[in-house]
């Protein structure tokens, strides 16, 4: 959405903090791409398992539920879900009701890796805060 012709504009100021704010979450990013390829998964995989894992549903999620939370085409996450398949990071049940529908689950052993990886990210996360908090704070003041 760009301003309106003739719209107030920013202080300089503000440009600098967007700017930091910006650095600060491309960092953070970085960050947990290579915390993933560490851990032997791709970025997206990672998402991936962090969505099953953080799933609030009764069941476990399905292809297309995933799709929504990934913000992906259902044929993408699809190709993702194999791809984790042959990896062994997560399995995937046909719906005993729906047999078109299918509930991706962690196996044991991506379970472990995203733990390790939570683990990681909730550290890395509770250094930023503070980064965090004064660049959004900046804006109030």
């Amino acid at each position: 959405m760009s301003p309106s012709p003739g719209g107030p504009d920013l202080p300089d100021e503000d440009y600098r903090r967007l700017a930091s704010f910006r650095h600060a979450l491309r960092q953070f990013l970085r960050f947990s791409e290579q915390a993933a390829r560490a851990e032997g998964l791709t970025p997206n995989q990672h998402q991936l398992m962090l969505a099953v894992r953080g799933w609030s549903g009764p069941d476990s999620p399905t292809i297309t539920e995933l799709a929504d939370q990934l913000q992906l085409k259902v044929h993408s996450t699809s190709e993702l879900v194999q791809r984790a398949v042959v990896s062994g990071m997560v399995e995937v049940a046909v719906d005993t009701e729906d047999h078109r529908r299918q509930h991706v689950e962690l196996t044991p052993e991506g379970d472990d890796k995203l733990r390790s990886l939570s683990v990681l990210h909730r550290d890395e996360l509770r250094r930023f805060r503070t980064h965090l908090a004064d660049l959004v704070d900046a804006f109030d003041g």
